[in-house]
């Protein structure tokens, strides 16, 4: 009887908790969705259509939803065995793989000509790359033109613009090789993420996780969005200075701070979302009691930050600008709070049941201190107020490394598969159901 009641005891808190959690999470949904719509009825210059995402809602499951389908189902019947019993530098290629192809397959599901779609829409950034200036007077001058050109291109600094042109140099100027950048990225990512997790929580929990940075809901937007060579370009520079936090050797462990403080400098350059990762980077270092990183990474950030002033753009004019134009464009008509809460959402439904399911386990996870630093990181962007809506693109930067939280339940291959099918459910009946932009 004293047993059964201390079991009582343990369980109706943790239950309580739970439904508590999950009451919440419902809530939640019920008023970023039921607001959304009445917001876009009332006001259609927010621009949401099917709120809290942009977009539309339309049903259209079909054969062509089969090949993704099919690499989920190999997914999920495969990868959380293999992630345990292949060696990783066999298991994380493979995931690499299966995650773009999965992704790809997503996009693809429309018709192919969706995959290149979104890069040829007229406020994306290929239809200024012909009648941009050359790349020195296109930096020099791009504050002062700024409001000449296209809405993304207006929203980010100038160096994607630059990685198209450099591409349009070397013949590979197409929208089909610019929407290759993407899945470039997501492989980068699915990488760097292992190689992170890896090198600080041990080989064991990343065979737990690595199953989950195959399959996610937010796979959605990762084929057909720059934003996905933005956090493949984060999570590698990232991967630097992870590698320059554990590596006992001062002269080698320097030079991955200097790489990494170059990588991620350059990321910024790419996005202004880019320094709201500071707090996974944070969260490392505190695990690994490492800070001896940070005046290299610091110096190679200096370098490039220098090379772009020299060449005439300065980071904080070009954002003080950007602000300036986002204030007076479509986000002057989105209302903070609504979105504060929106985004958080967005948030919750693309990185999948799992990854929800897994934060409330991170307790006595390994890569705990990665999710943490992850989910901080996603709250700062909230606070900003630079984030009113599209989160389901910009907030690609976090997903990855909050969806690691999946693998504190995969204490086992059964349940690992039961989670990993949640998570590509969710990502199929989103495509299935949502029309993105992206």
């Amino acid at each position: 009887m004293r047993v059964d009641r201390v079991a009582r005891r343990g369980w109706i808190p943790a239950t309580a908790t739970a439904t508590a959690a999950v009451a919440a999470l419902v809530v939640l949904e019920l008023y970023a969705f039921l607001e959304g719509s009445r917001l876009q009825r009332r006001h259609p210059e927010v621009k949401l259509g099917a709120g809290p995402f942009v977009g539309e809602w339309h049903w259209r499951a079909g054969a062509r939803m089969l090949p993704a389908i099919t690499v989920a189902a190999f997914a999920v019947l495969v990868l959380p065995a293999a992630a345990r019993r292949l060696r990783l530098w066999i298991a994380v290629p493979v995931t690499m793989a299966t995650a773009t192809a999965f992704a790809l397959l997503l996009a693809a599901s429309d018709g192919w000509s969706a995959v290149t779609a979104p890069v040829a829409d007229p406020s994306e950034y290929w239809v200024g790359v012909k009648r941009s200036r050359p790349a020195g007077l296109y930096v020099r001058t791009f504050i002062e033109r700024q409001r000449f050109y296209t809405v993304h291109v207006r929203g980010h600094p100038p160096g994607f613009m630059l990685v198209l042109k450099a591409m349009r140099h070397f013949d590979f100027g197409s929208p089909r090789a610019a929407a290759v950048i993407s899945y470039v990225g997501i492989a980068m990512t699915v990488g760097a993420v292992a190689f992170v997790v890896a090198r600080t929580a041990g080989a064991e929990t990343l065979r737990r996780s690595l199953p989950f940075l195959a399959l996610a809901p937010y796979a959605v937007w990762q084929g057909t969005s720059a934003d996905a060579f933005y956090c493949g370009v984060a999570a590698f520079g990232i991967a630097l200075l992870a590698l320059s936090m554990t590596m006992p050797r001062p002269i080698p462990a320097a030079a991955s701070a200097v790489a990494g403080g170059i990588v991620l400098a350059l990321g910024c350059f790419l996005t202004y979302g880019m320094p709201t990762v500071f707090p996974v980077v944070a969260a490392l270092a505190w695990r690994s009691r490492s800070w001896r990183w940070i005046a290299p990474a610091a110096a190679g950030a200096a370098v490039v930050a220098g090379g772009f002033a020299l060449a005439g753009f300065w980071w904080v004019d070009g954002l003080n600008s950007t602000r300036y134009w986002y204030r007076v464009g479509t986000a002057q008509f989105r209302p903070f709070w609504y979105f504060f809460f929106a985004n958080i959402a967005v948030l919750a439904i693309a990185v999948g049941p799992a990854a929800l399911a897994g934060i409330a386990h991170l307790r006595r996870f390994g890569a705990a201190m990665v999710v943490v630093g992850a989910l901080l990181a996603a709250f700062a962007a909230d606070l900003s107020g630079l984030s009113k809506a599209e989160t389901e693109r910009i907030w690609l930067l976090y997903m990855p490394w909050i969806g690691v939280a999946a693998g504190a339940l995969a204490t086992s291959p059964t349940r690992a598969r039961l989670w990993l099918a949640s998570q590509a459910a969710t990502a199929i009946i989103l495509q299935a159901w949502l029309v993105s932009k992206w």
